[in-house]
């Protein structure tokens, strides 16, 4: 199942693009020479991990001058609004933690931590507010591309409805990270009336939740298991 200059040679699975189309074209550019992809998953972070990186990890430029003082000043600012953010969606994480569990386990440094990461800060580090929760997950028959299509006009991750008088044609897809072969080491879906959790467990043991629905979420393990699951109908 080869990725050629028109796309693979047969459908495979991968999420329904708003506007039409398919996400293969976007996704070829970044394959390597003679790299088979074998399916593509939208997966969303789950509700019980904090929603916005703090600020020690995110990609950022040091202020210099009159203008440090301003980006100091605003940083105070940014800090306060976190606490504030801690305060009170800590405490509902927290209570969603007892009854759920932990949706991050590992730390920052782990895997899953730079799972998170790399989804929160999204395609534009420059310009991000460190809350994207979207991902395309893209399994090859070496590694696994953590990706994410975006509008050309401005930049903006593209999941969800196309922005009216946007042409589906002006898009792109952009890489966020990569999972080596060998690290992800399995997938539990744990989907009940509260939620629609799934579980992906990496080789240093750590983990990270995600929200998906039932069809995402054995294409998903199927993937994980190196079984290339039917195109979605």
């Amino acid at each position: 199942m080869s990725v050629g200059q028109y796309g693979p040679a047969q459908p495979i699975f991968e999420p329904p693009l708003f506007g039409g189309g398919s996400h293969v074209p976007l996704i070829a550019p970044w394959l390597q020479p003679h790299e088979s992809l074998f399916g593509i998953v939208e997966v969303r972070l789950s509700s019980v991990i904090r929603r916005s990186l703090p600020r020690k990890l995110r990609a950022g430029k040091e202020w210099r001058g009159a203008r440090g003082v301003v980006g100091r000043a605003f940083e105070g600012v940014v800090s306060v609004a976190e606490a504030f953010e801690f305060f009170d969606f800590g405490i509902i994480r927290r209570i969603r933690r007892i009854v759920r569990g932990a949706g991050l386990k590992g730390g920052w440094q782990s895997v899953a931590g730079q799972f998170v990461i790399a989804v929160r800060t999204g395609p534009d580090p420059s310009s991000s507010r460190y809350d994207n929760e979207r991902a395309l997950m893209v399994f090859t028959d070496r590694r696994i591309v953590l990706m994410c299509t975006v509008s050309m006009r401005n930049e903006k991750p593209l999941f969800g409805k196309v922005p009216p008088r946007m042409q589906v044609s002006r898009r792109e897809a952009r890489c966020l990270g990569e999972i080596q072969p060998g690290q992800l080491r399995g997938v539990a879906t744990r989907h009940n009336w509260l939620s629609d959790r799934v579980d992906i467990h990496f080789a240093d043991g750590s983990l990270v939740a995600l929200e998906l629905s039932e069809k995402d979420a054995r294409a998903l393990e199927a993937l994980s298991q190196g079984i290339v699951p039917p195109a979605r109908s």
